[in-house]
């Protein structure tokens, strides 16, 4: 029972993370935090020091590391095969690859394979092998931890409660976001890149010829099922040690060995690119990075540079450099050199809807090896098309694939506890102290937020309850809404400002209005009641409640599917509108390109990675086709239809 006099900050949060007293006791969950309090106050004695020591390191580095919102990793879990050098400065490469994540380490393997000499360069550390990396059920807790970027968005005007802040998490080791990301391999509908090659403009890009660089031509392991077989081994979730393999491992790892002319370096941060005047025209020459130590070293590049540092980050180098709008670049204190308003405009992101469902003790009894098995379990995702996307169809007098993804998951990890707990106690030290992580800040009570979730996600009653839940979550593949990405300083360690502008038209609401009323349709047949525990009334409205009414509960709960994506669009040469021109080349600037999936004249209709690998080994397949035409005595390029995908490509790539 709470004595007399309880402080309110403890009340309130006992009452955020629902830990409701009964019979005048807390629950479990209530009495170990309580008791974890007087420890967590120890747990600040450190931050002033972990601070003084990351001033003015970058991103990337241990220091910096040191100052995650969610520290799970240790520091042996980090290698340190590929720090970049000093030396660096007085190398020239053909070719320089800024990010060694989904695109840019399949771009990098195509250049390789001519012979050229490569630099594959990525800011963060080498974690990709750790054993958190590599057990893809603990994909939440990489949640702002040291492999990850810890960006968060602008406050948005159109969600619920009005100015909220979502985190925006991005891969910062080997792999990139392939190595934190949720382990899905989804090419996106056919419709998406037949509209990329005719209404866009972007010839060569249809699903034929994206099918080259997708791997399309492997076999599709489905016998079983056709065959009415009853058990087999799902060869779209297994691979070999049932591991992640990241962009890294799956493209780079292998070619090493034999290509000695492709180089990488870990820990090395790009500042800006190096520009100079050839024939009155801009051209890239190099990069400038910074190293771990803090050195600044200028790296040249014979043939052409190309970011592959994502949809958030390519297009901050690029202002960085003076590449963007004139007038934006100005307000910061950058020459322009090259005005290219589109730059960092047209973000777009899929808006997910979660929701969580309570399982009976039915539910725990079913394990994930019979979905591995046989495909049964409350496991399964499923594509399909809202009224709101029927109509856009009409409009546009031609099919555009699924508005909707509806994904389930059953037996969530403890890890997701983390998350979970993270932000909701979050939430509640917003009423009380500053938040300085909405000004891209940290402070000490990040370590308490942690630590206090690590108390709940080791509780036995933790674990046990998550056993039982499912969840069903609604992602809307066609969104209308499209943000930006601005700088916030012409400091290349502060990041930049990412407005998502979630939810600013109205189709994008209503699209998931009609999700949610089909997730709860899909939730009461009579294959999964069952299973559900319906004496525990979770947060949510009925379905047949007003338009007016799911729209607020979406408003309320709706938050990034990290697909960020579009925000240095190809488009026909001369568009103004485009960034790059089908081949992703930046339109008026030599010598360089980008590829990510910053390049989508739209986001696909599905999961971002797989197409961002085939972005990465498209572009770089152009570019090497167009330097072995130039030089002599160099390898052939492998054609298309022979894509560099690694022997076995598993789900979790």
């Amino acid at each position: 029972m709470l004595p007399p006099g309880t402080p309110p900050i403890v009340l309130s949060l006992a009452a955020l993370l629902t830990l409701r007293q009964r019979a005048g006791r807390l629950t479990a969950a209530g009495q170990a935090l309580l008791a974890a309090l007087p420890f967590l106050a120890l747990r600040l004695r450190g931050i002033r020091r972990r601070l003084q020591a990351a001033e003015g390191r970058h991103p990337g580095t241990a220091e910096q590391r040191a100052l995650c919102y969610n520290p799970s990793l240790r520091q042996e879990d980090f290698e340190e095969r590929f720090i970049g050098k000093a030396d660096l400065d007085s190398k020239v490469f053909d070719f320089i690859v800024v990010g060694a994540g989904s695109a840019g380490c399949p771009c990098a393997a195509r250049l390789a394979r001519t012979g050229a000499s490569v630099l594959l360069i990525e800011a963060g550390g080498e974690a990709h092998r750790s054993p958190l990396a590599q057990c893809p059920r603990r994909m939440w807790q990489m949640w702002q931890s040291e492999m990850d970027w810890g960006l968060r968005s602008t406050p948005q005007k159109h969600l619920f409660p009005e100015g909220r802040i979502i985190d925006l998490e991005r891969g910062k080791t080997l792999g990139g976001s392939s190595t934190i990301n949720y382990n899905m391999w989804v090419r996106g509908a056919p419709e998406d890149f037949d509209r990329w090659a005719t209404e866009y403009g972007c010839e060569g890009w249809s699903f034929k010829d994206a099918c080259e660089n997708l791997g399309a031509k492997r076999g599709d392991y489905n016998a079983a099922s056709i065959t009415n077989v009853a058990a087999s081994t799902q060869f779209n979730t297994n691979g070999p040690g049932g591991g992640r393999q990241d962009s890294f491992t799956a493209f780079i790892e292998p070619m090493l060995r034999w290509f000695p002319k492709l180089e990488v370096a870990s820990e090395t941060f790009c500042r800006k690119l190096v520009m100079e005047q050839v024939g009155g025209k801009p051209r890239v020459a190099g990069v400038v990075l910074e190293l771990r130590s803090g050195e600044v070293v200028t790296v040249k590049c014979r043939g052409e540079v190309i970011l592959s540092a994502g949809a958030v980050m390519s297009p901050q180098i690029l202002m960085l450099s003076g590449i963007g709008e004139a007038g934006h670049l100005r307000e910061h204190g950058i020459e322009c050199l090259v005005d290219s308003p589109s730059v960092g405009q047209h973000l777009q992101d899929h808006p997910m809807l979660p929701l969580l469902l309570a399982g009976n003790e039915k539910a725990k009894e079913l394990s994930p090896r019979g979905w591995i098995q046989n495909s049964s379990g409350l496991h399964a995702q499923w594509f399909w098309q809202t009224s709101v996307d029927k109509q856009r169809e009409a409009r546009l007098q031609r099919p555009v694939g699924a508005d909707v993804q509806t994904i389930f998951l059953h037996r969530l990890d403890p890890s997701v506890a983390t998350k979970v707990s993270v932000t909701l106690i979050a939430e509640l030290f917003k009423k009380f102290v500053p938040d300085l992580r909405a000004n891209y800040g940290w402070s000490s009570v990040a370590d308490v937020m942690y630590k206090v979730a690590e108390v709940l996600r080791s509780s036995g009653s933790v674990c046990e309850e998550l056993a039982s839940m499912f969840s069903i979550t609604s992602l809307n593949n066609h969104p209308e809404s499209r943000g930006t990405v601005r700088l916030q300083s012409s400091d290349p360690h502060v990041p930049p400002l990412v407005d998502l502008n979630f939810l600013a038209e109205k189709a994008d609401v209503d699209t998931l209005v009609e999700a949610y009323r089909m997730a709860r349709s899909v939730a009461e047949q009579p294959s999964m009641k069952p299973y559900i525990n319906f004496d525990v009334a979770l947060p949510m409205p009925d379905p047949s409640s007003p338009d007016e009414e799911i729209a607020e509960f979406v408003r309320a709960k709706a938050t990034t599917t990290w697909h960020y994506s579009c925000t240095t669009r190809m488009g026909p040469i001369g568009d103004k509108s485009c960034v790059c021109d089908p081949a992703g080349r930046v339109q008026g600037v030599q010598s360089l390109r980008v590829a990510d999936a910053g390049i989508m004249p739209f986001v696909v209709s599905g999961n971002t990675n797989a197409a961002s690998v085939m972005i990465g080994d498209r572009v770089g397949y152009l570019i090497a086709a167009d330097f072995v035409a130039s030089t002599k005595d160099l390898q052939p390029v492998p054609p298309p239809e022979q894509p560099m995908m690694p022997v076995a490509v598993k789900a979790s790539l």
